[in-house]
């Protein structure tokens, strides 16, 4: 590898990735270029977010030295990061048949085939990934995705534990972690993991957490039970309170008031627990 090239490695690694692709792009090598530096020129045009350039790129260092297992899971995180996962998997898939030992092409693998929902192939791979490489938090919090998304809750939560364990400062195992406990019914824990990842990750954001902590938190099941009440059986509620009143005959007044009564206050209970729910949403 030529001082030139080693060059833009060590911008890659200090994330100047624009500065990167620009000395890539001027290097003599260009003229006849070696899958070395094509790989290389492919990962600076992917960080600076010339995607397009990449893949050309890739393909092109493909060509020339077919077989290369690295070269092709290169591909496959190029075209996955554009959500083109069907062009993706036979990459990804070829990359594991090449280096069955790498843990990080099984993640890359599992990865896609979890993307197009190929259940039983995201699964093995991901945990083949897991086998492989037991201390990297990123294989299991992508499996702890996965098996959640499964509603595999139990699994989920040990992938996720794991990562926590591998990497204690990885807030989206935290985050990860919070959802599948919350998902098993453990509120309590649920609302203490996603504490930890804000704690670490303040900015992160997840609206559908934040939303069902406040409405399964203990205390609130009566209500949310009773805002599911059709609008429709309060209506009809309503209705049978007023003919009551109307219909009701002198002597028996009293009597139809207080069932009309009790009657309008049950229609109204279920209208009043949305409206509650509708402002802890907010």
């Amino acid at each position: 590898m030529s001082p030139e090239l080693r060059r833009v490695e060590a911008l890659l690694a200090m994330g100047k990735a624009g500065e990167a692709a620009l000395l890539a792009e001027r290097l003599p090598e260009r003229e006849s270029p070696s899958p070395e530096f094509l790989r290389v020129r492919g990962r600076a045009f992917r960080a600076a977010g010339r995607v397009v350039d990449a893949e050309a790129s890739f393909r092109e260092a493909m060509s020339l030295s077919p077989g290369d297992a690295g070269l092709a899971a290169d591909l496959a995180t190029t075209l996955a990061g554009q959500h083109r996962f069907r062009d993706a998997l036979p990459f990804a898939r070829e990359a594991v048949q090449l280096r069955p030992e790498a843990a990080a092409y099984h993640a890359l693998l599992g990865f896609i085939a979890d993307r197009l929902e190929y259940a039983g192939e995201a699964r093995r791979a991901l945990e083949t990934a897991r086998e492989l490489a037991p201390a990297d938090a990123e294989t299991h919090t992508v499996l702890g995705f996965h098996l959640l998304r499964e509603g595999h809750h139990s699994p989920a939560i040990e992938a996720f534990e794991a990562a926590v364990s591998a990497d204690p400062r990885r807030a989206e195992a935290f985050h990860g972690l919070a959802r599948a406990r919350l998902a098993a019914g453990d509120w309590e824990t649920a609302t203490s993991a996603w504490g930890e990842a804000l704690g670490i990750e303040p900015t992160r954001r997840d609206r559908q957490l934040d939303r069902d902590l406040r409405l399964k938190r203990p205390g609130m099941k009566p209500i949310v039970r009773v805002s599911e009440v059709p609008a429709e059986l309060s209506l009809a509620v309503a209705l049978v309170a007023a003919a009551l009143l109307w219909y009701g005959r002198a002597e028996d007044v009293l009597q139809a008031t207080i069932i009309a009564s009790m009657l309008l206050f049950a229609a109204a209970v279920p209208p009043l627990a949305r409206q509650l729910l509708g402002a802890l949403d907010g």
